[in-house]
């Protein structure tokens, strides 16, 4: 069902499903929503802060099980300046499906309390 994270992985770092919905919303709010606005920041000419941003997020990568994901930021965070306008749209597409997924497994966790 899942393509990019990996359920089994999520629980085993977060015990209980309050924590999972939890720490889940708060990826989505900060790194996720930081993923996205990374164009802004390279726009900006702020290589340093786009090279930080996605190195800061890769062991989020790993809570999720999201290792294709973790991969695209490490190869993106090697290639800042020279193809970063090359790689981002397809890891901005990447992000998205992220996304989606993080907040249908939290919909699925959700579901199974009720």
């Amino acid at each position: 069902m899942y393509t990019l994270i990996e359920p089994e992985v999520i629980h085993h770092f977060f015990d209980d499903d309050a924590t999972i919905v939890e720490m889940l919303h708060l990826i989505l709010i900060t790194n996720i929503k930081e993923l996205k606005g990374l164009k802004q920041i390279f726009d900006a000419g702020d290589f340093e802060k786009t090279r930080k941003t996605c190195h800061k997020s890769k062991p989020t990568m790993l809570y999720l099980g999201a290792t294709k994901v973790r991969s695209t930021l490490e190869n993106l965070e090697r290639n800042i300046p020279e193809q970063f306008e090359a790689l981002y749209p397809a890891f901005l597409s990447e992000i998205g499906y992220l996304e989606a997924e993080i907040s249908a497994f939290v919909n699925e966790v959700i579901s199974r309390k009720n």
